[in-house]
């Protein structure tokens, strides 16, 4: 009975609220959460990023995971983990588009 009510009102959050994320110690380092819809909710997504690899300080390897909970099948939402590198150009990351070797 205690439980029910804080997820009924984070559910309620999500619903309203694009997404919520939040960065650990940089900022390649984040948990994010959401509400999935396609044409309607279907349930709450679940991304983390965390560097599993350092091959330079400008030059990084990422691991992705994706999940998805609750309720509705969809053909959009699989989840999913990739590893890709990063590398920084002018303080900014962006993907290389290669996956981690």
């Amino acid at each position: 009975m205690l439980i029910v009510p804080p997820i009924l009102c984070g559910l309620f959050y999500l619903s309203q609220t694009p997404e919520v994320m939040w960065q650990r110690d940089d900022q390649l380092t984040f948990d994010r959460i959401w509400m999935h819809r396609e044409r309607r909710p279907l349930g709450i997504a679940y991304q983390t990023q965390r560097v599993v690899e350092f091959y330079s300080p400008g030059e990084v390897c990422v691991q992705n995971d994706l999940r998805f909970f609750l309720w509705g099948r969809s053909s959009e939402a699989q989840p999913s983990t990739s590893n890709h590198r990063l590398v920084l150009v002018n303080n900014l990351w962006q993907s290389t588009g290669e996956a981690c070797k």
